[in-house]
């Protein structure tokens, strides 16, 4: 992400203010390319699925918060969360 872009793989950009990045079953970050993002074991650096890169968001990590983060039941708490935060990062 360069000034507020996106881009795709094939190069085309979309102007984005905040990109909320839902894991699924497994964990796939290689198409974030953005300094300061992953510690060295290429995990996600956050404070309960918030980065230091404005407005970049994750949801759904394991132990985000709680054992159950990356559960369908569990979720929800760190998803109201989130959008509590949104208002206040981006």
């Amino acid at each position: 992400m360069t000034d507020s872009k996106a881009y795709f793989a094939e190069g085309s950009p979309v102007s984005v203010q905040t990109i909320i990045w839902a894991t699924g079953y497994r964990n796939d970050y290689s198409w974030i390319d953005i300094d300061g993002v992953f510690d060295q074991e290429q995990k996600p650096i956050h404070v309960r699925g918030v980065t230091n890169v404005n407005g970049l968001f994750f949801v759904g990590l394991s132990w985000q918060y709680k054992r159950g983060s990356a559960l369908v039941k569990g979720v929800g708490e760190d998803a109201a969360y989130m959008v509590s935060q949104l208002s206040k990062h981006s």
